[in-house]
């Protein structure tokens, strides 16, 4: 099973991208860009100045991106799906581009080796999905090529929810042939149950 190879080597990837991050980033561009063989590390889908992150980190981190940056949109030549690009309209001071350099590790830390998930063991998923199992918290899909996602955040007890990501991120609301990463989550967590 493809997986079983896969899923090791995706582990040994993100272990060396966990070492390496930080120093990556100092190849990145002004506009938040990995090249060559770097770009493994970065997200296929965004920069490394992603907006709706930044606004999670501490006010310390903030350099005010909106007065940065100015967001485009372009279209994945594989499967036309949305991927987020910067243009710099404004230079950045010594100050701020120590945060931007500490956000852009963060980022990749929650984004680790998602270019080697995506690129390399990546699938292309064929349509018709079928789904095999589901629920309000959990399912398992499958395309007709053997490729699967199962997907759980269901309650174990209290507050306490699994969140498990395993085979490939199949998008399920996509109904044409499109590109899935890698997905290696195997964890639980702390959710507050909506009432």
């Amino acid at each position: 099973m493809k997986y079983l190879i896969y899923a090791p080597l995706q582990l040994l990837c993100m272990l060396i991208c966990y070492m390496t991050n930080w120093l990556v980033v100092l190849f990145a561009d002004e506009r938040g860009e990995l090249h060559g063989v770097l770009r493994l590390w970065q997200t296929w889908d965004d920069t490394l100045d992603n907006p709706a992150f930044i606004q999670t980190l501490p006010d310390i981190l903030n350099y005010n991106w909106h007065e940065h940056y100015i967001q485009t949109i372009t279209f994945n030549l594989i499967d036309c799906r949305q991927v987020y690009h910067e243009i710099l309209i404004k230079p950045f001071s010594r100050n701020d581009k120590v945060k931007r350099y500490i956000c852009r590790v963060l980022w990749l830390y929650r984004n680790c080796g998602y270019g080697f998930a995506y690129y390399l063991f990546g699938a292309n998923i064929c349509q018709p999905v079928h789904t095999k199992l589901a629920s309000a918290n959990r399912y398992l899909i499958q395309d007709d090529r053997g490729h699967w996602a199962f997907k759980c955040d269901s309650k174990i007890y209290g507050q306490v929810h699994w969140k498990i990501y395993l085979g490939w991120k199949i998008q399920r609301k996509l109904n044409y042939d499109h590109r899935a990463m890698l997905a290696t989550r195997f964890w639980f967590g702390m959710r507050r149950d909506s009432k």
